[in-house]
């Protein structure tokens, strides 16, 4: 059986949809690996089924809670964070995302973990395939004792032998009776198994514990956890974990809240402590202060007799004015007394008398008076009577008396006068020294006094503040409102086809994916497509890949099949006919490929016998003399040939050989293999050859050897007006395109069109399947 080839000759192709992928292709494409989808969609069905029966279904369990904020209190119940920040962290604001972040911490889960040992798995073999999970009812438990991580996963079965007593199944001292409670140690670590109060219902029952890494089976709790906040700015978030088993997932996220809740109030009850030692230490140390404050302040004023500093000051104002009142009226009488005295030192008694006013002696005033009355007396007397008479001898006694009894008066009352002024004076002098020591003792005692008051007044407020951090101390509660308890959510319906969904894209995925990466190994041309995009060649025609009985198609017309395929190359000799020259008489085609085995031979044979067909002289040359295959086709000797002609050994006439079948089509064979072939295509002998046949025939086909391997068919191409270029589908490879568009942008073959072979599925490569037309 050959294989060959069907055309499916169409002009290329120019509208602006080049770049959309053509599904009718891909479906042909594809198509032939039928058998490939069957199995594969069968494969992953039944495992869906086996998932579906044997994989219990995983749950959503969920919980809701509710992150009261401090800020959302009355504002009797606040604390004022501008006024007690540091000390009121007990009460301090919470922030949602920070709480989310807290609720997926190591420390949290990590207590859960321990708390329900969810490290270790306990479950029943129930049949082959399918175990019985004993999570919260299971006889025993394991207790890791102590072990190094990480901890590589595996897995003890445990026969119950009864109350007391069980086997190791699986170990190497399987017959070994161990008792619960007993240590063992192992690659694990140190370890035993307790029983609990059910374990007489599964006597001689086997339980096998899975045990995992704990910090692994925290990290995957970390990862599998969603904490999501509903809305913002609410503080609302919902908790929830996937789990096939209920109750092990509703009490995970019960006690996940629960060491939660905890944490935080054992958090704010760690900080109302420190605060409070705070408080009370500070409060020890103010009290301290404060009673040096107030014994400072209480020296200060003894050290300089002060009381009260404003009213101090006004009675040394008063005690001023008092005293200058006093030290004016004694220096008043000491005038007078003076103004007595020169009057009582003067000679005479002509004079009158001083004026006692102001004198608050009253003797000395009554002595005045006398002595001017007597003066009076006399100067009466003088009127009448003469200096010298006796009558003044009495009056002057008497005067003379007087001013002794005066002068004696005045000295007594002007030595008191004078100590008393001098007692004032100092009086006035220490009055005016302390009124100048008044605002300095003030400014002290001022700022002693602030010190005191401030000093106080935080005394008081941290008394406030301790009172308060003690109530919530004392009646510590958490922020955290438990809105919904764990709960399980509806499995959603499309969980359950889910399996099958992801079999179905397996079932496609999987052929799809081996084809292409096939594709992609193998690296071979495809479709008409990416030759047009990659080399710039027009795709003339298009053959489908069958297999023939016969190499030239011809030689089967009762074969409906073959119907077709003699229609496609009368479509191609029609499509190479309007490529000839207008006016030309005869036209010479070079048909050539990249590589063997690519149809070219096939091609150059059917396409001569139909040009013979439609009464066109036809002469197709074996230029192949490494793998001449023309000869075979037709069943023709191989010598004498073309090599034998131009080497000189026999004439053109023993060259040219007729078929019998196709009366319009002449073979030259290859001829005898020679080393210089290609420098006897450079002579003239082989031009006058060529145009020769020109001249005789209408079509002249050279079949040449691949233009990659070998340059005969650039040497030929200067003697020919058209080239097709073979290029087979799923066997040329892509790397060849930049050879052919050099080829075709350099112009080194003439006219050059592409010829698509091999095509499978008698489709085109555009995805159309061929009509029976001829069938119908």
């Amino acid at each position: 059986m050959i294989n060959q080839s069907i055309a499916n000759n169409k002009y290329p192709q120019t509208n602006d949809n080049n770049d959309v992928i053509n599904l009718r292709t891909l479906l042909a494409r594809y198509g032939n690996y039928w058998p490939l989808f069957a199995f594969s969609f069968a494969i992953a069905i039944a495992g869906a089924l086996f998932y579906h029966k044997y994989v219990p279904p995983t749950y959503e369990i969920m919980a809701t809670l509710e992150i009261q904020d401090i800020k959302d209190n009355s504002p009797a119940e606040k604390t004022s964070l501008v006024d007690f920040q540091q000390l009121d962290q007990v009460n301090a604001p919470k922030v949602v995302e920070n709480e989310m972040e807290i609720l997926k911490s190591n420390q949290i889960i990590k207590q859960v973990v321990d708390y329900f040992q969810l490290w270790a798995n306990y479950k029943i073999k129930r049949g082959l395939l399918k175990d019985w999970d004993i999570y919260g009812i299971s006889p025993i438990k394991i207790n890791l004792l102590n072990y190094s991580t990480p901890i590589t996963p595996q897995k003890l079965q445990f026969k119950i032998i009864d109350t007391n007593t069980y086997i190791l199944t699986g170990d190497k001292n399987d017959h070994v009776k161990h008792h619960f409670g007993d240590v063992m140690t192992d690659k694990i670590g140190s370890w035993s198994i307790t029983a609990n109060n059910n374990i007489k219902h599964y006597v001689n029952s086997v339980v096998e514990v899975g045990i995992k890494d704990p910090e692994t089976t925290i990290l995957n709790y970390q990862n599998s956890l969603k904490i999501e906040a509903q809305q913002k700015p609410a503080t609302v978030i919902n908790i929830s974990v996937n789990d096939y088993n209920v109750e092990r997932g509703e009490d995970f996220i019960n006690h996940l809240i629960y060491f939660y809740r905890q944490a935080e109030v054992t958090e704010k009850n760690r900080i109302a402590k420190n605060t409070l030692q705070f408080i009370d230490n500070r409060l020890d140390s103010l009290s301290g202060q404060l009673n040096n404050a107030e014994s400072k302040i209480e020296g200060y004023r003894s050290q300089n007799e002060l009381t009260d500093v404003n009213a101090q000051s006004q009675i040394y104002l008063q005690q001023m004015q008092q005293n200058g009142e006093k030290l004016n009226d004694i220096n008043t009488q000491l005038n007078i007394i003076y103004k007595i005295e020169d009057y009582l030192n003067q000679s005479g008694n002509n004079s009158s008398v001083p004026s006692t006013l102001g004198i608050t002696d009253q003797h000395l005033v009554d002595l005045v008076q006398k002595l001017s009355d007597v003066q009076l007396e006399r100067n009466r007397l003088l009127a009448t009577l003469p200096e010298k008479n006796p009558a003044f001898e009495p009056l002057n006694n008497q005067i003379a008396a007087l001013k002794a009894a005066i002068k004696e008066n005045i000295k007594n009352i002007k030595s008191s006068m004078l100590t008393t002024r001098q007692s004032l004076q100092g009086f006035k002098s220490t009055v005016q020294s302390s009124i100048k020591n008044v605002p300095v003792q003030e400014h002290q005692l001022a700022g002693m006094g602030r010190q005191q008051s401030n000093k106080t007044a935080l005394y008081n407020y941290l008394l406030q503040q301790r009172e308060q951090i003690s109530l919530t101390y004392a009646s510590a509660a958490s922020n955290v409102r438990l809105v919904d308890a764990a709960h399980i959510l509806p499995l959603k319906t499309s969980k359950k086809y889910i399996p099958f969904g992801i079999a179905f894209l397996f079932g496609l995925l999987f052929p799809v994916g081996f084809i292409h990466g096939k594709d992609i190994i193998k690296n071979a041309v495809n479709s008409r497509k990416e030759i047009e995009q990659n080399t710039g060649v027009t795709v003339l025609a298009e053959f489908s890949f069958l297999r023939l009985a016969s190499p030239i198609i011809f030689n089967d017309k009762n074969n409906k099949d073959n119907f077709i395929l003699i229609e496609q190359f009368r479509h191609l000799r029609s499509r190479l006919t309007s490529l000839n020259p207008p006016g030309s008489k005869s036209a010479a085609t070079l048909i050539t490929s990249s590589v063997a085995n690519e149809g070219k031979s096939f091609i150059s044979s059917n396409l001569a016998v139909a040009l013979a067909n439609a009464s066109k002289k036809t002469v197709l040359l074996e230029m192949d003399i490494y793998k001449p295959k023309i000869s075979k086709i037709f069943d023709l000797p191989g010598t004498p040939g073309l090599t034998d002609y131009l080497k000189g050994k026999v004439d053109i006439q023993k060259v040219v050989q007729n078929c019998d079948q196709y009366p319009n089509l002449s073979i030259i064979s290859s001829g005898e293999f020679i080393d210089d072939f290609s420098e006897l295509l450079d002579q003239e002998l082989f031009r006058n050859l060529v145009e020769k046949l020109k001249a005789e025939y209408d079509h002249v086909l050279f079949d040449t050897p691949p233009v990659h391997s070998i340059n005969d068919a650039i040497t030929l191409a200067k003697h020919c007006c058209n080239t097709l270029y073979v290029v087979r589908y799923n066997h040329t490879s892509k790397t060849l395109f930049p050879f052919i568009q050099k080829l075709h942008a350099e112009e080194l073959l003439p006219k050059m069109n592409i010829i698509f072979n091999g095509l499978t599925g008698g489709r085109d490569s555009e995805g159309f399947k061929y009509e029976n037309y001829y069938k119908k």
